[in-house]
């Protein structure tokens, strides 16, 4: 059957083939070997570090790479602290002033409706009032049904958490073993020519992950800018924080900068600041755009991938693998495009040798 089929027919079967393939890992190969996987890719960017140090101060690669990670954790971990130490702070403020808002909220809802009534003639205390119930009932449903849900899935919130500290101790651990003979391991790499398209096709996929490292950090550093230095100029209180803050939250794929500019601007429209709530909900559209812009150029152009190609690959990678899908549809696209490139060329790289 296969010598039956056309050079184009057998490009399509091999792309079709691999396209299925690289499905099947992505949904159900990946979630057990990424931390391996990761281990290796960290482990060849520690590498240079732990060969100079062990140079210099002679301890063993163990010890050294133990403590880099051991440092890194702990500055992630210093940081973190920093930053929901400041928010609970900052939470306790916004809980205090829960009286002061709600009677905010309640002047403005009356300004509102009165102005409503002078220019249109409804009756503005029958409009105020059925807000208000439309709140109550909101409200209630809030206790009711959301709250007892999220209690519900309380348990599931727990088993996620467990599972990313194993995910991350298995991870440490793979790291140690593999620094111990990383040496070995990329010499029996690189001399088995059985690899070689491995290597190939592996090259094209370090240099995406490389490249979307890159993009995140230049996008991070941008959005944070133009956020703390936007909410400092406007007058805000706390604008480089919440800046540098809107800027971290945005680099994470399932949270994004509307967990910070939506609430504040809300905060601000309740305490009677308009001009900084209509800054903050342009903030928002704004850093989306920047995202939406920046990151297929930025990563799509670099790795040799049409920047609509990238944008088609995170929208397809998040119906198929979830909020995970923003990672593994770009990467997906990548080794798909770079193993059909390696196969299809394969008999005129076969002849040439």
């Amino acid at each position: 059957m296969w010598t039956k089929l056309t050079d184009t027919g057998k490009k399509y079967l091999t792309a079709a083939i691999i396209i299925l393939l690289v499905y099947f890992a992505m949904k159900y190969i990946s979630p057990i070997v990424s931390p391996f996987l990761l281990a290796f890719l960290l482990a060849g960017l520690l590498n240079p570090l732990v060969q100079l140090l062990h140079k210099k101060l002679k301890i063993k690669k163990s010890v050294l790479t133990g403590l880099i990670l051991f440092l890194f954790c702990a500055l992630i971990i210093i940081s973190f602290w920093l930053i929901f130490s400041s928010l609970i702070a900052n939470g306790s403020k916004i809980a205090d002033n829960i009286p002061f808002y709600q009677k905010e909220l309640c002047l403005m809802l009356d300004d509102c409706c009165n102005k409503v009534e002078q220019k249109f003639g409804l009756d503005g205390s029958q409009i105020e009032n059925f807000i208000i119930e439309q709140m109550n009932i909101f409200v209630e449903n809030l206790e009711v049904k959301i709250l007892p849900a999220v209690m519900d899935k309380s348990v599931g919130y727990m088993k996620s958490i467990v599972s990313f500290i194993s995910f991350i101790v298995v991870l440490i651990i793979a790291i140690l073993l593999i620094m111990k003979d990383y040496d070995k391991y990329m010499e029996k790499y690189r001399a088995n020519k059985d690899f070689q398209g491995i290597r190939d096709v592996g090259r094209k996929v370090l240099l995406y992950v490389k490249t979307f490292i890159k993009a995140q950090l230049i996008i991070l550093c941008i959005i944070s800018t133009i956020c703390a230095l936007t909410l400092t100029f406007s007058g805000m209180k706390g604008g480089i924080f919440y800046g540098l803050l809107t800027g971290f939250m945005d680099m994470l794929p399932f949270i994004g900068t509307g967990i910070m500019l939506i609430p504040l601007a809300l905060f601000r429209l309740i305490s009677g600041n308009y001009w900084q709530a209509l800054l903050c909900f342009f903030l928002y559209a704004f850093c989306a755009l920047i995202r939406e812009f920046l990151e297929p150029k930025l990563i799509g152009e670099r790795v040799g991938v049409w920047p609509v190609g990238i944008l088609f690959a995170v929208f397809a990678g998040i119906q198929l693998f979830g909020v995970w899908g923003i990672i593994k549809g770009p990467l997906s696209l990548v080794i798909i495009c770079e193993t059909c490139k390696y196969f299809w060329n394969l008999p005129e790289n076969t002849s040439q040798t």
